[in-house]
């Protein structure tokens, strides 16, 4: 039976592919349950359709991905693309806990405090994600790590947004996904509706993509003084 489970907590269909796809699919293929959650639909994400038209359109694009990347289940919290900062923290709170509970992960994915790119939505789902773990770590069967996903090469592809100095300061994970990254170009490329950066011949493209993503080490706190470097999210966990 498998012991390792990771959830990913994300704002929008996408935000799983271009930035961090390559770990999704690498741990997918070694047997760990992969569950993604997202906080809406990004029905505001598509010119010209109503909020309806672009959640069905965005929720297909994401499913398509996400069978790419060997998701074993995506999680949907169900709120307004565009106003998760409007949204009351307690109620984002009791969504996301009711999901992590479920699924009892033993590592969270999230954005850093800037989201990346600054996004509102994306600020908010990590302000929401770093509260339920604070909360679920307690426990005894609550995740062991929480990374933040860090600026690098990989998340410019899907932010474009450049490194800042500080994202190899602290402890990183620098996961390889050389081998994954054809299954990340066929994720990306089901979003269409986003005009994916590479939208050529799958080989091709992996092969003008970086062959690792980024993530800082947040929590726990007595690992940040730890090795500055892992390979690997489970990692001595």
């Amino acid at each position: 039976m498998n012991e390792k489970t990771l959830a990913v907590v994300l704002a929008h269909p996408d935000d799983e592919s271009f930035p961090i796809g390559g770990t999704l699919a690498r741990y997918a293929h070694e047997g760990v349950d992969v569950h993604l959650i997202v906080a809406t639909l990004g029905e505001a994400g598509i010119s010209g359709k109503s909020a309806a038209e672009a959640a069905a359109i965005r929720r297909a694009e994401l499913q398509r991905a996400c069978n790419e990347l060997g998701v074993k289940q995506t999680h949907y919290l169900e709120f307004h693309d565009g106003r998760l900062a409007h949204t009351q923290d307690s109620l984002g709170h009791a969504r996301l806990e009711a999901v992590l509970r479920r699924i009892a992960p033993d590592v969270v994915i999230t954005f850093g405090p800037d989201g990346i790119s600054g996004h509102p939505d994306h600020v908010t789902v990590n302000r929401w994600s770093t509260a339920v773990y604070d909360k679920l770590s307690k426990e005894a069967d609550g995740p062991g790590r929480l990374y933040y996903i860090a600026p690098s090469e990989a998340t410019q592809q899907g932010c474009g947004i450049a490194p800042p100095a500080e994202a190899v300061g602290g402890p990183v994970a620098f996961i390889d996904v050389g081998d994954h990254l054809e299954e990340k170009v066929r994720a990306a490329q089901q979003h269409a509706s986003q005009n994916p950066p590479f939208d050529g011949d799958v080989k091709k493209e992996a092969n003008k993509l970086a062959c690792h993503e980024l993530f800082r080490l947040a929590r726990p706190w007595q690992a940040l003084n730890g090795p500055r470097m892992q390979e690997d999210l489970f990692e001595a966990l």
